[in-house]
Order: C-alpha cells, then structure tokens, then sequence
C-alpha cells in the first residue's frame, strides 16, 4: 500500500509538471492577438515601400478559408503625399484598395487629418493561406528619401468573415 501511495505521489508530480511545462511553452508560442493599437507618435520615412514600425497583425485562416476583412485606423501628419498599403506573410507591398495619403501640414503644427480604411483579402488573393498568416501595415513616400509621416493614434485590426 505504501508504494501504490508513493507511485500515485510521483505520477501526480510528474502530471503537474507536465502541465506547467505546456502552458509555459503554450504561453511563448501564442500569436499577437489580431488587433494591435499605438497610442504615440510613429514616424515613418523614405520612399515607398518599406514596413511600418511593427504595425502588423496575426490572423489564423480555418481549414475553409474564408475572406479577411483589414481596417486601419489613423490619424496623421505628412509632410509629401504617402501610398499604403499590406504585405500578407513576407508577400510585396500590395494596394488592392485605397492607399493614397495626402499630404497634410498643418499651419500650427499641432493638428492631424485622419484617415480609416478597410481592405479585403478573398481565399486565393497573394500569400494567404490556412493556419496563422502575418498581416503588416507598409507604404512609403511618394516622391522622395525624406518624405515623412507621423502616425498618432493608430488602429490595426483583421478579422474572419463569415
């Protein structure tokens, strides 16, 4: 009886740690959330096109795909007109809907103009695929090196259409 206790002793151990293990490994492994906010300014510069400063989210397509529907909220400053657009998993810089910025400076240099726009990706559309998929925010200036963009309040979001 003593070992039978002993041997239900260890195997409880070695169950508890077991299951720690996994939620730690569970924990490091598991994807941004499909929604990313940026409270402060970003500034963007250089000629398009080129990755914004971490705006990028995760999504995870189900075995049947189903479209995404991509909404990027912003408001900004430019100092020379700005294309914007996604990148899907390392893909290129694609425009598969609204993408031009104007340039906006305002006189006292205080205010921003804003802009939200949504963008859809259908089954098929560049790299899209089943299982987790990296969605990120990139674009560039217009004319030149040294056109810049400053990013205020920003939000990147990507859900499932059903």
């Amino acid at each position: 009886m003593k070992m039978l206790f002993q041997l239900n002793k260890r195997s409880a151990i070695m169950a508890i740690a077991a299951m720690v293990l996994a939620g730690s490994m569970s924990a490091q492994t598991a994807p941004k959330p499909p929604v990313v906010r940026v409270t402060s300014g970003i500034t963007e510069m250089g000629r398009c096109c080129f990755d914004w400063s971490d705006l990028s989210v995760r999504i995870v397509e189900p075995e049947h795909m189903v479209p995404i529907v991509v909404t990027w909220s912003t408001d900004y400053q430019a100092n020379a007109p700005f294309y914007s657009g996604l990148r899907v998993n390392e893909g290129p810089c694609a425009f598969n809907g609204p993408m031009y910025m104007p340039t906006f400076v305002p006189e006292d240099g205080l205010g921003y103009t804003t802009r939200t726009v949504q963008w859809l990706f259908l089954p098929g559309d560049y790299k899209l695929r089943r299982g987790p998929n990296v969605i990120t925010l990139c674009g560039g200036g217009v004319y030149s090196d040294t056109d810049t963009l400053t990013l205020g309040f920003t939000t990147l979001t990507a859900r499932l259409e059903k």
